[in-house]
């Protein structure tokens, strides 16, 4: 059974970089570290048959496995003489613990008479076998190497086995490096991987073979996702035999059902070569090192959160959507109901706002109408948009109480500037006017006076109201000994 977590497009703003990186590096190990080794494995097996290694190795071999019985085995021991030098070969070359003793000398002493021509034939073996890149660095069941710990990762049997474990690489990618950060995330999955080697060498430690591939420290991003995102709601891809879907579950559910999965594998595929081992080892590492690293407070909230958000706000959205469809029918109960929630819970929104005021508008209620009025005056108004619609709601307001439109200085003075920065300079200025009679020296009203008199013609009678109010209401202003100026130079 397949599940993916699929809930974050890519886009530039989300790009993984060090994910697509890795991808990179293991796409060229396969197609230049690793290309040579079809050919150098050929030309060891050509030598090993032409120097009849096998002739003398096979024996051996058969006697050692008598003495040394491996279940994983018992299927090719019977055809043992039949095999091919080439199969061989490589059965004798996976075998670690055959081959320290054979070069040992334990299995052909010096007395025997085939030595030194073995122990010679065997050296040049040896020399065109290591030239594979696969055989220097893969995951070996009877070494321990740090090296190849590493290594091991980077490399890959074929183009199929690098395809699959690069298309779950970019998808978990995505949303691990996003929730890490750069630098975690390529910590997280090398020490991930190296976890998953480690786990399969106490596992399978002595066993012939060994094991190449990605998919431990790709299942490390599998354990280290689940935890990142915790209780979270996310949707999943799955795909189960011939049924195929998406579902939204809690993240850390995934953990124990993928864990599970690879345990039950494990137990249930023996003999196959698939690692359910190391990906088992994997996403312990990988849950381990996010635990710790959410311990830490490392983890990129906002990246974490942007979902939540985004199903929050098309939830407000869908509910304004509602609301203002009751409005147009003048069910202002309704609209009421759904908007009040929206207003309370949510980060306040002017649409929000401006629905509540249009409720009370159509309600005929005075009282709830100026409230609703000031809680739409008092919000930010970031650009023109915003300050339109706000001008709109205030000029409605007045052909209901033309005279109660009293407001603070402050917040008069951050309509004077948002109608000036609409282009209704008339409004502007009468707030500012209003403003100089009841607020001298309002910090900022200087300056709004100055703007309104560079929109005006040079000289005008507009103009000269404009700087004469700079002069009059906010005289110990820098611009006022401006504007005295301009004005005595100007008839």
């Amino acid at each position: 059974m397949l599940v993916l977590p699929l809930h974050r497009p890519l886009n530039r703003a989300n790009f993984p970089f060090v994910t697509m990186a890795l991808v990179l590096v293991n796409a060229f190990v396969f197609l230049f570290l690793q290309s040579g080794d079809g050919v150098a494995l050929q030309r060891a097996a050509d030598y090993y048959g032409e120097a009849d290694l096998a002739q003398i190795e096979r024996p051996l071999y058969r006697d050692w496995r008598q003495a040394h019985p491996e279940p994983r085995l018992d299927a090719v021991m019977p055809h043992l003489d039949s095999l091919p030098a080439g199969q061989f070969v490589q059965l004798v070359q996976a075998d670690g613990k055959f081959l320290q003793a054979l070069n040992a000398d334990a299995l052909i002493g010096p007395q025997d008479p085939r030595h030194a021509d073995w122990k010679q034939h065997r050296a040049e073996f040896e020399q065109l076998w290591q030239r594979q890149f696969d055989e220097r660095h893969a995951l070996r069941y009877t070494e321990f190497s740090p090296l190849r710990l590493i290594s091991w990762m980077f490399l890959h049997h074929d183009f199929g086995h690098l395809f699959g474990n690069m298309l779950f690489l970019v998808v978990l990618g995505l949303l691990v490096e996003g929730g890490l950060g750069a630098g975690l995330f390529l910590a997280l999955y090398l020490l991930a991987g190296i976890g998953a080697g480690l786990v399969s060498l106490a596992y399978r430690w002595g066993d012939v073979g060994g094991m190449v591939g990605a998919s431990g420290a790709i299942a490390g991003l599998m354990g280290a996702y689940c935890v990142l995102w915790g209780m979270r709601k996310v949707r999943v891809f799955w795909w189960a035999f011939v049924a195929f879907g998406y579902s939204r579950i809690t993240a850390l559910w995934l953990l124990p059902f993928w864990l599970g999965w690879e345990l039950l594998s494990l137990m249930t595929s023996r003999g196959s070569n698939v690692g359910f081992d190391a990906h088992a080892g994997g996403i312990v590492s990988g849950a381990l090192l996010a635990l710790g690293v959410r311990a830490l407070g490392w983890e990129q909230h906002e990246f974490l959160d942007a979902d939540e958000k985004a199903d929050r706000a098309k939830a407000q959205d869908d509910a304004l959507e509602r609301a203002l469809q009751h409005l147009g029918r003048l069910e202002t109960r309704q609209a009421v109901a759904l908007l009040e929630p929206l207003d309370r819970d949510g980060t306040p929104s002017l649409d929000v706002r401006i629905a509540l005021y249009r409720c009370a508008r159509y309600a005929n209620q005075p009282a709830a109408l100026r409230t609703a009025l000031t809680r739409v005056i008092e919000l930010p108004l970031p650009d023109a948009a915003a300050a339109r619609k706000v001008k709109q709601i205030v000029d409605d307001y007045r052909k209901v109480d033309a005279d109660g439109l009293a407001l603070p200085p402050a917040q008069q003075l951050q309509l004077a500037r948002a109608w000036l920065r609409i282009g209704a300079d008339a409004d502007a200025e009468h707030l500012a006017r209003d403003l100089g009679a009841r607020a001298a020296d309002l910090p900022g009203l200087a300056e709004l006076c100055w703007q309104l008199a560079q929109r005006a013609r040079e000289g005008s009678p507009q103009w000269r109201a404009r700087l004469q109010l700079i002069a009059s209401h906010c005289p110990r202003s820098e611009l006022a000994s401006k504007a005295a100026f301009l004005l005595a130079q100007t008839p």
